[in-house]
């Protein structure tokens, strides 16, 4: 038996599981059709996703769309979708280009998305109405035998920390994998390609050209060739696909496929991992924002570059930074030094600029030491404003442009050193100075 075999076991499901998903699947689509009467309007439930196209593995969720007419106006259909939603899931709503209910309905967690039912996706009118175009172009195309091809580069995704496209992953949906299998033909021959590919290459389907992109990762999407399905591939989770795939084909694991799970380190392991380094971070914490992943990780990221942003505009040199959610939000800023010297050299015009006289006139008097000239410039030393880097992100923290709802926060802890090796910090900690790959654990 191989590896791969051996995982297929484990991640395929039984006709039993099979049928009991469907099962499931009939009841919801009954209950949103009744539901879409009594509101008198008319809809077409369709699955999608991977249930839909063969290549889920256990325990999948259930992506179930309820197609309206194009001529519904788009005010109708979300109020109607989300009444409907509500009424069969409970549930909480979601928003991508138009709203959509996720909940959880006899195990399974569901979204039950609306959407325009159109004949052409040039005439989509948002990004979902393309999606029963992928399900029916996999449906289509996958050749007998590769849906478990398609499980086994899934499984390897999730394993690898690189599957979804998400916000919080940005890695390779599941559309994504289903197509990279029908480009390539196996689980192996991805793997085979993806270990030589380089930030900016582009691919496609043969006969399915299209657009270039600007992405790190470019693949056609078949159905709209004016879309990347890849898009959402950040230039770190393709090189750890990279990564994963050389050393998976010389040395095959099944870590690769069900790693060890990442345990906190406690703080006497912390220190002796980091080393110096602990000295040198900062941490900004606030609490978890109530929001789903796809509204909060860009916002945290915009937050961390902001963050970063202020510190190097006053001369701090940021090293690494992360982000680690659970309890609370941590944006962890890792720096050369936490600290500079009170003073600093400040560069003045070359000796023959138009300004001097301006710069002559303001620095006589504001500097510690007189102007003078050095290499054909003019040089002056001042005082900095602040010469720790938690003192500054503490006085500034709340004047830079964080992310709209991490803006709303009213209680934000910046600590720095020894401060940070507590039991609320150890996981943050651990994430951000473990670097082994998941499969390494």
């Amino acid at each position: 038996m191989t590896i791969e075999s051996d995982v297929l076991k484990s991640i395929r499901p039984t006709a039993a599981q099979d049928k009991r998903v469907m099962d499931v699947v009939e009841e919801l689509a009954e209950m949103a059709v009744a539901e879409a009467k009594k509101l008198k309007v008319h809809i077409e439930p369709m699955l999608v996703g991977s249930v839909a196209k063969g290549t889920h593995l256990k325990d999948p969720d259930i992506d179930l769309f309820m197609l309206f007419s194009e001529s519904t106006p788009m005010e109708q259909l979300k109020e109607a979708g989300l009444a409907i939603g509500r009424k069969v899931l409970g549930g909480r709503e979601h928003y991508a280009q138009h709203p959509y209910v996720r909940g959880t309905y006899k195990g399974f967690q569901v979204d039950l998305v609306p959407c325009f039912r159109i004949r052409d996706t040039r005439a989509k009118i948002s990004a979902v109405d393309r999606t029963p175009f992928h399900t029916e172009f996999v449906k289509k195309n996958l050749k007998k035998g590769m849906a478990d091809e398609v499980r086994l580069l899934k499984r390897f995704m999730k394993g690898i920390e690189s599957y979804g496209a998400e916000a919080k992953v940005q890695g390779f949906s599941g559309y994504l994998c289903e197509l990279l299998v029908m480009r390539f033909g196996s689980f192996r021959a991805v793997l085979g390609s993806g270990k030589n590919w380089k930030v900016g290459d582009a691919m496609e389907l043969p006969g399915f050209p299209g657009n270039e992109f600007p992405e790190p990762l470019t693949f056609i999407d078949p159905v709209d060739s004016k879309r990347n399905v890849a898009s959402a591939v950040s230039p770190e989770t393709m090189l750890r696909f990279i990564l994963a795939s050389r050393e998976y084909l010389a040395d095959p694991s099944v870590k690769f496929f069900f790693p060890a799970e990442r345990v906190a380190w406690d703080s006497g392991r912390v220190k002796r991992v980091a080393g110096k380094s602990v000295q040198n971070l900062l941490s900004v914490t606030f609490p978890k924002l109530d929001l789903i992943d796809d509204v909060v990780y860009p916002q945290l990221r915009k937050s961390l570059a902001a963050i970063t942003a202020l510190l190097e505009r006053a001369e701090f040199e940021v090293e690494k930074t992360s982000i680690h959610v659970d309890e609370v939000t941590h944006l962890l800023i890792e720096l050369v030094s936490m600290s500079l010297p009170k003073s600093r050299k400040h560069r003045g015009p070359p000796v023959n600029s138009e300004t001097v006289n301006e710069f002559l006139a303001k620095w006589n008097t504001l500097g510690i030491s007189a102007p003078y000239i050095e290499s054909g410039r003019w040089y002056v030393m001042t005082e900095r404003e602040y010469e720790r880097a938690d003192a500054l992100v503490k006085a500034k923290l709340e004047a830079i442009p964080l992310g709209k709802d991490v803006m709303k926060q009213k209680s934000f802890e910046v600590e720095s050193a020894d401060a940070l090796l507590t039991n609320k910090h150890l996981a943050a900690l651990t994430h951000h100075f473990d670097d082994r790959m998941p499969w390494q654990r």
